[in-house]
C-alpha cells in the first residue's frame, strides 16, 4: 500500500481550497489547506510537504514569500504556483526563482494532476540525492581512513576530519597547499597519476608522507580519477591509510620471532649434545646426519618448511637414547634379542619427549618415524609407503648412510661405497627411491663430503 503524499493547499478563496481538496483526495492525496501565508508557515512546522499549491496574491504575504520561507524549512518541497492570466510574467519569474511550476486560473485538472506528478517524482528524485549525499557525508566524515579529494590541476577539493588529524594541517592549511607538499618524494604522486592515467586506479600503494612537524610516515593510499565527458580526469579521490606502526610491529615480531628462532635452535643444539655425551662412540653422528640430511632434502627441492623441519629432526632423532643404558650403547659385540628390543624404543621415547613440546614443524613424529622402512618392516609402528612422513624417509636414509660410514662399538667403519650400495640395493624396498635417488647424486655428482 502506497502512503499518501501531503499536499499544502494556499489560498484565500475558501471554495478554491475545498474544489481542490476534494480533486486531490480523490486522486490518493492527502490535502492541508491554509488561507494566508501564516497559516500555511504553521502548517509546515506540524508536517511535512511533498508539494505546496500556492497562490501568488494572498491578504497577509506574497506567494513567492510564503515559498521562500517554506523552502528554508522543508528545502525538499515543491512549490507550484497558482495564478490568474494577468500574473503570468509574475509567475513566471516566481518560477525562476524558487517554484517548480505554475499553474493559471481557472486550471485544467488534467494538466494540474500532470504537474503535481511531476512535481512529486521530482521531489522523490531530490530527496533520493540528498539521503544519498548524507550518507556520503556521514561515510566521508566518520571515516577512520584519511580521505581527500584533489582537482586535476594540482590543488585540495576537500578533505575530512581523519586528514587533518594524520597530518597536522589545519583545513585552511591544506586548501593554501598543493599536494605534492605532503609527499617525501613528490615524484611518488606523478607515478601514481601515470599509474591511474593507465589503470583508472591504484590499489594499496605504499608511499611516504611527511606530517606538518615533519616526521615521516608510512602509508598505503588509493586513488581512483573521475573522469569528464571528455576522459580526462577533473578529480583524484584519495583513500590514505597510516601503517607506519603497523610496520614497526611487524619488525618487532620479526626481530622476536628470530631471537626465539635462536634459542630454539640452541635449545636443540643442547639435546643434541646430551645424546652424544652419554655415546662417546657416534659423538658426531647426529651432526653428520644433519648435514647429509639437509643435503638431501635440498637435492630434492623439498619446501623451506619440510628442509627446515629435516634440520632439526636430524640433530635430535636419537634423543630417547638418553633412557637407554649405556652399556648398552657402548657394548663391543653384537647386542643381543633383549638389548636390541630395548635400543629399538628409543623413537618411541624421543617423541614421548619431545611431544610436549610447541614445534613450527611435526619434530616429534619425524623422530617417532626414522626407523620405519618403505616395506613396512621397521619399528616401532611398522609404517609403510605413504604412512611415512617424508622428512622421516629423508632423515632414515642419512641416518643408515651415516651409520654404515662410520666407526661403531660392534664393528669398523664399512665406508661410504658399502652404504650406498646399500641404499641402491634396497631402493624401492625398504628406502624411498626419490630419496636414495637423491643421496646418491648428493654423493657421486655433488661431491658431498663429511667435515
Amino acid at each position: 500500500m502506497s502512503i499518501k503524499q501531503n499536499i499544502l493547499i494556499v489560498d484565500d478563496d475558501p471554495d478554491f481550497r475545498e474544489t481542490l481538496s476534494g480533486i486531490l483526495r480523490d486522486e490518493g492525496y492527502a490535502p492541508v489547506t491554509a488561507a494566508t501565508g501564516k497559516e500555511a508557515m504553521e502548517r509546515v512546522r506540524m508536517d511535512e510537504f511533498a508539494v505546496a499549491l500556492i497562490d501568488l496574491k494572498l491578504e497577509d504575504m506574497s506567494g513567492l514569500d510564503v515559498m521562500k520561507e517554506i523552502k528554508a524549512r522543508s528545502p525538499m518541497t515543491e512549490g507550484i504556483f497558482i495564478t490568474g492570466y494577468a500574473s503570468q510574467t509574475s509567475a513566471i519569474d516566481a518560477v525562476k526563482l524558487a517554484a517548480y511550476s505554475y499553474v493559471e486560473k481557472p486550471f485544467n485538472v488534467g494538466q494540474l494532476l500532470e504537474t503535481i506528478r511531476m512535481a512529486i517524482e521530482k521531489q522523490k528524485v531530490g530527496k533520493a540525492l540528498r539521503e544519498s549525499e548524507e550518507r556520503y557525508r556521514t561515510l566521508f566524515e566518520g571515516s577512520r581512513d584519511a580521505i581527500y579529494i584533489t582537482s586535476g590541476d594540482n590543488q585540495f577539493v576537500e578533505l575530512n576530519q581523519s586528514v587533518l588529524g594524520l597530518f597536522g594541517y589545519t583545513r585552511a592549511e591544506f586548501m593554501m597547499m598543493k599536494p605534492s607538499e605532503i609527499y617525501l618524494n613528490p615524484g611518488d604522486l606523478i607515478n601514481l597519476k601515470k599509474e591511474i592515467e593507465h589503470k583508472g586506479y591504484v590499489k594499496d600503494h605504499e608511499v611516504m608522507f611527511r606530517k606538518s612537524d615533519g616526521e615521516q610516515m608510512t602509508c598505503l593510499i588509493t586513488s581512483t580519477g573521475r573522469l569528464a565527458n571528455d576522459g580526462s580526469i577533473v578529480e583524484y579521490q584519495n583513500i590514505v591509510r597510516d601503517i607506519t606502526e603497523q610496520n614497526l610491529n611487524q619488525r618487532r615480531l620479526q626481530e622476536t620471532l628470530e631471537t626465539l628462532r635462536r634459542n630454539l635452535n640452541g635449545v636443540i643444539q643442547c639435546m643434541g649434545q646430551v645424546v652424544e655425551k652419554r655415546d662417546p662412540y657416534t659423538a658426531g653422528h647426529q651432526r653428520r646426519v644433519t648435514d647429509l640430511a639437509c643435503a638431501i632434502a635440498q637435492e630434492m627441492g623439498l619446501s623451506e618448511g619440510k628442509r627446515n623441519a629435516i634440520r632439526m629432526a636430524s640433530i635430535i632423532h636419537d634423543i630417547g637414547k638418553i633412557s637407554v643404558p649405556a652399556e648398552i650403547l657402548s657394548k663391543p659385540g653384537r647386542l643381543n634379542e633383549n638389548e636390541f628390543s630395548l635400543l629399538k624404543t628409543h623413537p618411541r621415547i624421543g617423541y614421548d619427549i619431545l611431544k610436549e613440546i610447541e614445534w613450527p614443524y611435526p619434530i616429534a613424529e619425524i623422530v617417532l618415524q626414522h626407523h620405519e622402512r618403505m616395506d613396512g618392516s621397521g619399528y616401532p609402528h611398522f609404517l609403510s609407503g605413504e604412512e611415512i612422513m617424508m622428512e622421516a624417509r629423508v632423515l632414515g636414509v642419512a641416518d643408515v648412510v651415516e651409520a654404515m660410514a662410520s666407526n661403531r662399538p660392534y664393528r669398523p667403519a664399512l665406508g661410504i661405497d658399502k652404504a650406498l650400495e646399500e641404499i641402491s640395493k634396497n631402493r624401492e624396498i625398504l628406502y624411498d627411491t626419490d630419496v636414495v635417488d637423491a643421496c646418491l647424486r648428493v654423493f657421486r655428482e655433488k661431491g658431498f663430503e663429511w667435515c
